[in-house]
């Protein structure tokens, strides 16, 4: 057991680590203190001796420890050495360099983030961060940024300070919380109907262009990353399948899916096919498996060629359009299987309400409002269920009402007991096999 030691201007814990002596000097405490301080030491060499985890107490007395004593225990194998929070900037590269799960792309975003927090804080301290700094830096992005994108660099970095927290670096994530704006930004959606991107197709320069955008709006596929890294061994055409490589979805667990050979994809498809040269390896050669080439330039050029209203984020938008149309015939998991993405992420940044929803919807209801119409009188149309509804009831009229063959007529003036008079002597129910019922 560790004991505790009594000297003219300081109190020390001495405890014993595989029978070597070692000294706490506390300095001048408390008798409470320096106790509280040797049985946590005596719990810690019980820990250790059993190989057990650490308990929730002794944790969070090891981590408001003093550096210093700190050490001691370290020098000892007792705790892992406490690593001393670096720079902004040290701590962020190599986190970029330790993310080998990500694709180039991300870690472009990744490094433009870095670049932010560095303008907006300087080169300090991570624990010099604080949480209303973390605030400042949200605002300033959402007066610069659109609000979809401030958010996600936010989000970044949130990403990297929570990593600095569990890596024991800082004792709090700054930006836990923080939110600027919405992670979706609905007016950049749109969908891209088929006669505009026939349109876009007629003005491809050569077939390699039509099959890329094909493949982002007839077969969903992301470009360029899952575009460029198709070749032909992927193409199933026994089974009119195709394997997509998906480095977006790889890191969890999916690396690759399948993909039908849709009818509208099929002919771009068969095109390549026959233009491809002998022992051509990759389906849009001039792509060459480069998964970071950036298409959206000459695309917006193209549609800007075609005499089309162009629209945002040309290619993401080509594959939204393609999973909307196919969940109006196939289930969700079944679309979502196909595209390599999930329900929620579908629902929050693909699907879209079209014109043709509207349409078919009021051309339903009409349909709907005219059958029921034709079945209480033929003679009316499909669209006239306003002024069925606008119609005052009959008996308020004077006109007649029959029931069972028997016409009531009802006065215009008429009172309540003048109506329970006129039906008193009335049939309620219909005459069949069973006797007929008077009075109410």
């Amino acid at each position: 057991m560790a004991s505790i030691e009594n000297r003219r201007k300081s109190t020390r814990v001495v405890a014993y680590v595989n029978k070597d002596k070692v000294v706490f000097p506390l300095g001048r405490v408390t008798k409470k203190t320096a106790e509280r301080f040797a049985n946590n030491i005596d719990t810690l060499l019980h820990e250790r001796r059993c190989n057990l985890p650490v308990s929730r107490e002794v944790s969070l007395w090891l981590a408001d420890l003093d550096d210093a004593l700190y050490e001691i225990l370290s020098d000892q194998g007792l705790v892992e050495p406490r690593v001393k929070a670096g720079t902004l900037s040290t701590f962020i590269d190599g986190y970029i360099d330790g993310r080998s799960d990500v694709t180039e792309r991300r870690l472009g975003k990744l490094r433009n983030a870095k670049d932010r927090l560095i303008a907006f804080f300087g080169d300090v301290k991570l624990d010099a961060v604080t949480a209303g700094a973390a605030d400042d830096y949200g605002r300033l992005l959402l007066k610069k940024l659109a609000p979809a994108t401030a958010q996600k660099e936010c989000q970044i970095a949130a990403q990297f300070f929570r990593h600095a927290y569990r890596k024991g670096l800082i004792d709090k994530n700054p930006f836990e919380g923080v939110s600027v704006g919405k992670a979706t930004n609905d007016e950049r959606r749109v969908f891209v109907t088929r006669e505009v991107i026939q349109r876009v197709l007629d003005q491809c320069p050569d077939w390699q262009w039509r099959l890329v955008v094909a493949l982002a709006r007839y077969g969903g596929l992301r470009c360029p990353s899952e575009i460029a890294l198709l070749e032909w061994s992927d193409i199933h055409w026994d089974t009119e399948r195709f394997t997509v490589s998906s480095p977006k979805t790889k890191r969890y667990g999916k690396a690759s899916r399948i993909v039908p050979i849709f009818p509208e994809l099929r002919p771009f498809l068969d095109e390549a096919f026959t233009r491809a040269d002998e022992g051509e390896k990759w389906v849009v050669p001039m792509l060459g498996g480069d998964a970071n080439k950036n298409l959206g330039t000459r695309l917006t050029k193209i549609i800007r060629r075609a005499g089309v209203e162009g629209w945002p984020k040309p290619f993401q938008n080509c594959r939204s359009s393609r999973q909307t149309e196919l969940e109006q015939k196939f289930p969700t998991y079944v679309v979502c299987s196909w595209l390599g993405n999930t329900p929620t992420i579908a629902h929050k940044h693909y699907l879209t309400v079209t014109e043709d929803h509207f349409t078919d919807a009021a051309n339903d209801g009409a349909n709907d409002a005219g059958k029921n119409a034709a079945k209480a009188d033929p003679g009316v149309g499909a669209k006239t269920g306003d002024k069925l509804g606008m119609q005052t009831p009959v008996s308020s009229r004077g006109e007649s009402q029959t029931k069972n063959g028997t016409t009531i007529l009802v006065p215009e003036n008429a009172s309540f007991s003048d109506v329970v008079a006129l039906l008193e002597n009335a049939l309620i129910a219909e005459e069949g096999l069973e006797p007929p019922t008077r009075g109410l």
